[in-house]
């Protein structure tokens, strides 16, 4: 899965911080309820950021009280009061989005080296099954642009905007769906750009290893160079990051606004930073 698009604690007050881990672990916890402890493992920052603008502009607060981690009682964590039906929604698109993530991936590896994947499809098809009968509309939603995405990525000439745009409108719809007006056109074009950087920062994170294993790669057909590469994608990167940004700005969440703009203002540029330090850049 990817996990891309994460708070930069550094730059986050305490309040906010606890909030975000607030929203974190009640979405875990909500998997869990609705899916079973295995399905846990699969929560990760993009499906928490899902959640935490889903809750932004629901018309219920969300509040918090004191809780424990079900995997370690000994810590202590904040649990969301309101909010179960934008969790469950999050809990339900991740189940689906597991599922499909797990069958592109078996489709692109040897048997041998997806066979833990082709051992956990099952369990998977379970879960999405059920998340189906939750919401027949994120399966549809999520199913349709995985089809687009594998259709685009065997176009010799797909570009970048191309590429990106399946997994884009998916998590703008995810994102919009249940809301009306303003607030539903704008959460759509704000998740649209979040899934754009997110498919683009996977891609560029994974520039090398699928250039060696000759796995599509929108970034490895553009530049002369490894270099020329690299900066081509980091611009593009950056260009969504500041659209993905202005939107926001004109955006009014009812709560977490500080811990929205920490994401998307230092976030994203911390993730990329990461990235390059990693590579030993």
């Amino acid at each position: 899965m990817f996990g891309y698009v994460k708070i930069y604690k550094p730059e986050l007050k305490v309040k906010d911080y606890e909030a975000y881990q607030g929203v974190y672990c009640s979405l875990c916890k909500r998997i869990g309820k609705d899916y079973g402890q295995l399905a846990r493992l699969t929560l990760n920052y993009d499906f928490t950021l899902l959640a935490l603008a889903r809750l932004a502009f629901a018309e219920e607060c969300c509040g918090f009280k004191n809780s424990r981690c079900s995997f370690n009682p000994t810590k202590k964590c904040q649990q969301c009061i309101n909010g179960e039906k934008e969790l469950s929604f999050v809990a339900a698109a991740a189940m689906v989005m597991v599922y499909y993530k797990l069958c592109d991936d078996i489709n692109d590896s040897s048997f041998f080296k997806g066979l833990l994947k082709r051992f956990l499809r099952p369990f998977f098809s379970l879960k999405r099954k059920k998340a189906k009968k939750f919401s027949p509309e994120i399966d549809e939603i999520i199913g349709k642009a995985m089809s687009e995405q594998d259709k685009v990525e065997k176009r010799s000439d797909a570009g970048v905007d191309a590429s990106a745009h399946p997994s884009a409108t998916a998590m703008g719809k995810l994102l919009s769906y249940g809301f009306e007006g303003e607030t539903a056109a704008n959460l759509e074009r704000f998740g649209y750009l979040a899934g754009r950087w997110v498919y683009l920062m996977d891609a560029y994170d994974d520039i090398y290893d699928d250039k060696k294993t000759s796995s599509y790669n929108v970034f490895n057909n553009i530049g002369k160079n490894e270099k020329e590469t690299e900066e081509y994608a980091e611009g593009v990167l950056n260009v969504t990051a500041a659209e993905l940004a202005r939107e926001l700005e004109g955006m009014k969440p009812a709560r977490f606004g500080e811990i929205l703009e920490n994401i998307v203002y230092d976030g994203t540029y911390n993730t990329m930073k990461q990235i390059k330090k990693e590579r030993g850049e």
